[in-house]
């Protein structure tokens, strides 16, 4: 039974139609209050009569309907109508003896009041779910809503996303990473390039996370795509959530280094997921990210976390939404690579306004330098939380048809260093 003093018939109509709902077994009331035209005064007595009037009919139609299901919309209309907070409350006691009786669930649709105003409602029902609208200088508004009460029942307390789409509300629970169950680091991911095995000490753990960082152009979403690849020839999936990068630039470049993709991905190996950061929320992004991962993902790239954050109006709450994301996709025994993009050009010290250094277990460095009149690349493995790696500089080659890590040569390295260029 849907009770509306709000809306009329016709718009809960043409609201049902919007979303494909089906009204005919559902009991509708929508009552009309106070008199029209030049018969309208407006006075306590008058409101207290409608008052009266209203609940009368909400009684009458209880007895009549006997609702499982009881929606009554909206709250505010009867505290308007009151001409005291605790002729509201009684209304109210009033409402919920009636419910009982008749053994109906209830929803009571109300507006927030104002700060510091009576809060009767909350007092009285076993559970309150509130719904905020947050709107961004730049993007969508983000919606979230948060069980503030649930009598006698254990609920998940703050924020969490939510978006209306067509056929209803899709909530985009907050991720808890205690709620995955800790796993043992116990496979690895080899890359087939030796050398590149060789300075991460063997290679990278599940369950661990590699943060691969370095200046435009230094090769970043390259490798996270040489590791993606690696993952999928050995018969596991791998999926690149893109913030940066559209997928069909991604098959396009990759395939220019000998990286074809397009068969993984026809197999279903690798999974390609373009988001733009400004159209979508925190907790919709890792809620995708969680879905991948049920449904086979042993591998998650986030290419890249700098595009994915410069987005968001609240950057600061964004990195603790990617942590928790990060933790709780370890303990499910994911491997996670996140790129991360660093200020400054050849020759420039880089920098990051992003900390990272609580993100990732394990970080490769790439820098671009000179050496004569060419500019090369440099790799390193500067961290690695879960075992040994090699702390030595070697060159990353990317040319056409292939990826390589190569030794520095001697006088190059030579070069390199008396310019003080190399490692950055």
């Amino acid at each position: 039974m849907f009770f509306s003093i709000a809306q009329s018939r016709s718009e809960l109509d043409m609201i049902a139609r919007s979303h494909g709902f089906d009204l005919d077994q559902i009991s509708i009331y929508t009552p009309e209050l106070g008199a029209s035209g030049d018969e309208r005064v407006f006075s306590v007595d008058n409101n207290q009569a409608d008052l009266v009037k209203l609940m009368d009919q909400v009684a009458a139609a209880l007895e009549e309907t006997k609702p499982d299901l009881f929606v009554f919309d909206s709250l505010l209309e009867l505290r308007l109508l009151s001409d005291a907070p605790t002729h509201y409350r009684r209304e109210l006691l009033s409402l919920r003896r009636e419910l009982r009786e008749v053994g109906a669930t209830s929803l009571l649709v109300d507006h927030l009041e104002p700060a510091g105003g009576e809060r009767n409602a909350e007092g009285i029902v076993h559970g309150v779910i509130k719904l905020e609208t947050v709107t961004p200088e730049i993007g969508v508004p983000q919606q979230r809503l948060s069980v503030t009460k649930l009598r006698g029942a254990r609920y998940t307390q703050g924020y969490h996303d939510f978006k209306i789409a067509t056929g209803g509300l899709i909530v985009y629970p907050r991720v808890i990473p205690q709620q995955a169950k800790p796993v043992r680091l116990e496979d690895w991911l080899v890359p087939h390039h030796k050398a590149l095995a060789s300075l991460l000490g063997g290679g990278i753990e599940f369950g661990s996370s590699l943060l691969i960082a370095g200046q435009s152009g230094t090769g970043k979403s390259t490798m996270a795509t040489v590791l993606s690849a690696d993952a999928a020839s050995r018969g596991l999936t791998a999926a690149l959530f893109l913030f940066e990068e559209r997928p069909e630039v991604l098959r396009g470049r990759s395939a220019g280094v000998g990286l074809e993709i397009e068969d993984q991905e026809a197999a279903g190996r690798i999974l390609l997921k373009h988001f733009d950061p400004a159209e979508l929320s925190p907790g919709e992004f890792s809620n995708a990210v969680l879905q991948s991962v049920d449904d086979g993902a042993r591998v998650v790239v986030i290419d890249s976390i700098t595009g994915y954050l410069e987005a968001l109006p609240d950057q600061k709450h964004a990195i603790t939404h990617l942590h928790t994301l990060i933790q709780h996709l370890t303990r499910r025994q994911v491997l996670v690579i996140a790129t991360l993009s660093q200020h400054g050009l050849l020759g420039a010290q880089p920098r990051t306004d992003v900390d990272s250094s609580f993100i990732a277990d394990s970080v490769i460095l790439l820098r671009q330098y000179e050496s004569g009149a060419d500019i090369r690349r440099s790799i390193a493995v500067v961290k690695k939380r879960h075992g040994n790696h090699k702390r030595n500089i070697e060159e990353l080659v990317i040319r056409p048809g292939a990826v390589e890590v190569r030794k520095i040569s001697a006088e190059t390295e030579k070069r390199t260093k008396s310019a003080g260029q190399l490692g950055g």
